[in-house]
């Protein structure tokens, strides 16, 4: 900061801004040299894509119910390594009806891309037959769900390396 941006030790309001613009761009810019690398968590590269496609305008490629429920997924790996959570959390957090969750997990569960386990039993579970309250852990399989969801298409043929035998 330049002595002409301090009033008596304060910053100005546009000092404020400028600085935080570039920090944010710095952020930016590590991030993008990050997946180029490909070196980003794979629910972080999933979140990036969904948010490209709604810029875009785009519906994304498979249904909505799914997208909704994968991003709420992807929304929760920072917090905890293991994920659960019953079919009425999952409605309240997106705001699907138990009858979609139960149809978008069967989906995501038929293509091989969630897995579904009891939390009491650790055995493997269906959407269909869980009850509305029961807990259960979602792993979710998020390299073949990039794979399947692909970037932009002005950024699709970039390569992308998110991968963990790619990770230095």
């Amino acid at each position: 900061m330049t002595s002409d941006s301090h009033t008596d030790g304060l910053v100005t309001k546009e000092q404020a801004f400028t600085d935080a613009r570039r920090v944010l761009d710095m952020a930016r810019e590590r991030r993008d040299r990050d997946r180029a690398r490909g070196v980003l968590p794979p629910q972080v590269e999933f979140m990036l894509r969904r948010i490209e496609y709604r810029q875009l305008a785009q519906p994304a490629r498979y249904g909505t119910d799914e997208d909704v429920v994968l991003s709420h997924i992807a929304g929760q790996w920072h917090s905890r390594t293991t994920f659960y959570t019953s079919l009425i959390q999952l409605a309240k957090a997106t705001g699907l009806g138990i009858t979609e969750l139960r149809g978008a997990l069967t989906h995501l569960t038929t293509v091989s891309e969630v897995q579904l386990f009891g939390r009491k039993t650790s055995t493997p579970v269906d959407a269909v037959g869980v009850t509305d309250t029961a807990s259960f852990e979602v792993l979710a399989d998020w390299h073949l769900i990039n794979r399947r969801r692909p970037r932009r298409p002005e950024l699709a043929e970039a390569p992308v390396l998110n991968s963990a035998k790619s990770r230095p």
